[in-house]
């Protein structure tokens, strides 16, 4: 298994999780331009600027983990190597427009004996997957999302970069990204302050053949944060993409300044609600440490998923939800440490 970007903050924890959990059956190989320092896995050289060099590094591989983010890249010439050396492709992408242009790659290949699968992150992968937990709901009319990070997890230049993008940019119905602030209280009593996000979702989830539309809101265990990252929903669109990758790499070391200030706790919420926004179900997932290693493990499902089935048994373009089911997710959940509340089964793990 190819770990595109294990040199970053996503990629070490998706390859520890890979060599914690199928240790004994996979062998896990790190790719990027250069060696990443304390690397935790084999080798080789894979330069997304250089499609030479795909080729080499997908010999004798089964499954492509892609976590080489920001995803602002072409992935078109990457997908189509996979595909043309029958390589499973997985990625951690949440941009719409990537997924977008990898979904077009794996179209164009119909005939490819491997499955293509985007979006393998908190949003969309685990959500969708953990929105499938309403199917039961006949009054299922939209879903909420809040996702709470901890400000003491690390940041990476891409994973700050993602986060700033769509500041003050529209998102639907919820005006523009956190240009207001919300909060919820969760059931560990703790209070936490949300904006609205866009998630990638072209028009919603499917849950039981039924496109049901989404709302996201995230935000930090700390309010500063959320209240400068209100303020700059009113600069940020002002900026260029250029403009932004370099204020991103000022403002990296202030990030790893607060996190000494912050907390590890997150909380992921996935609530069902009927047409008048009434709260119908909820499923609550919170990862008092290590919370981080959450968002890394969906794209480790889909990548097991696909390394143990037969040649050719799964193709073409595929979901995380296609792949597993809502209770395996969960008891992944509860087997690594982390607490699962769910409102219709009114189980607590």
């Amino acid at each position: 298994m190819l770990v595109l970007g294990a040199g970053g903050v996503m990629g070490r924890l998706i390859v520890a999780l890979l060599q914690e959990d199928h240790h004994h059956d996979i062998e896990v190989i790190s790719a990027s331009r250069r060696p990443p320092e304390g690397g935790q896995a084999p080798h080789r050289r894979l330069d997304l600027a250089e499609p030479d060099s795909y080729a080499g590094a997908l010999e004798e591989i089964d499954v492509l983990i892609h976590a080489a983010g920001p995803f602002h890249h072409d992935p078109l010439p990457l997908v189509r190597a996979c595909l043309d050396n029958a390589v499973h492709y997985v990625d951690i992408a949440e941009d719409l427009d990537f997924i977008a242009r990898v979904e077009e790659a794996a179209r164009a290949h119909p005939a490819a004996p491997v499955a293509v699968v985007p979006g393998c992150s908190t949003v969309p992968g685990l959500v969708a997957l953990l929105s499938q937990r309403f199917k039961t709901l006949d009054a299922l009319s939209s879903i909420a999302v809040f996702l709470n990070l901890g400000s003491r997890n690390p940041v990476s230049e891409g994973l700050l970069g993602g986060l700033l993008a769509p500041l003050g940019r529209p998102v639907g119905g919820d005006g523009r990204c956190f240009r207001r602030l919300c909060h919820r209280l969760h059931d560990d009593g703790v209070k936490r302050y949300y904006g609205a996000y866009p998630i990638p979702f072209r028009g919603g989830v499917n849950v039981a053949e039924q496109l049901v539309p989404v709302r996201f809101f995230t935000g930090f265990d700390r309010y500063y944060i959320n209240a400068a990252l209100r303020g700059a929903s009113f600069v940020l669109p002002l900026l260029s993409r250029r403009q932004l990758a370099w204020l991103v790499r000022r403002l990296l070391p202030m990030a790893g300044f607060f996190q000494h200030f912050g907390a590890e706790e997150g909380h992921l919420v996935v609530e069902g609600r009927n047409a008048a926004g009434q709260s119908l179900a909820v499923l609550e997932v919170i990862a008092r440490k290590d919370g981080l290693r959450l968002p890394a493990a969906p794209a480790v499902w889909a990548a097991t998923r696909l390394a143990a089935v037969e040649e050719g048994a799964v193709s073409g373009l595929r979901s995380l939800e296609a792949l597993m089911s809502a209770a395996e997710a969960v008891q992944w959940i509860r087997g690594h440490g982390y607490e699962a509340h769910d409102s219709l089964s009114r189980e607590s793990y």
